[in-house]
């Protein structure tokens, strides 16, 4: 019985296979992309803040400056984000007992022009913030200020391997 019923499946699977095998149709479609030929913003590093030199339990301020302009293209309708990162925050940790600086993102004229209005800590705990700019907000360029901050270093400064020049990263996205 079950030797019947399995022949007779097969044999229903083969018949029916053949006829749904011819019974369907293909297509291909082209979505044509016009290449870009721009960017939708581009950065330029500021000459910065002026480091002073460091020795022992040395403590400072940051001096306000310009660490990245930022310019969209005028064509460009979206958002952008900005990133912002210590991109060597493993051999700051080394020499500094604490590294803050206060940024914030800035129009030609000085006014905040991030979606919050208030300045960020960039530090050894959080080495990456991010600024949202609304499109037609503020006027460009924009620049990425330090406008505060303060460190302190280890007491000894008999370590290697590490540095007291925080190298700063800046990366502009699509929101």
């Amino acid at each position: 019985m079950k030797k019947l019923l399995i022949i007779g499946l097969l044999a229903l699977v083969v018949v029916t296979g053949g006829m749904f095998a011819y019974s369907y149709t293909t297509a291909t479609a082209t979505i044509a992309v016009t290449a870009p030929t721009s960017d939708f913003a581009s950065i330029t590093a500021g000459a910065g803040p002026t480091m002073p030199a460091v020795f022992g339990k040395f403590v400072g301020t940051w001096p306000s400056g310009t660490l990245f302009t930022i310019t969209p293209d005028p064509n460009y309708t979206g958002d952008l984000v900005i990133k912002v990162y210590i991109a060597n925050a493993g051999q700051l940790i080394r020499y500094y007992d604490h590294c803050n600086m206060a940024l914030e993102l800035q129009d030609s004229t000085g006014t905040k022009v991030d979606d919050q209005q208030i300045f960020q800590i960039l530090n050894l705990q959080n080495a990456e913030i991010e600024f949202y700019w609304a499109n037609g907000t503020g006027t460009g360029p924009y620049k990425v200020e330090i406008s505060g901050g303060s460190f302190r270093l280890h007491q000894w400064k008999m370590l290697t391997g590490g540095s007291t020049s925080p190298q700063v990263w800046c990366e502009v996205t699509q929101r």
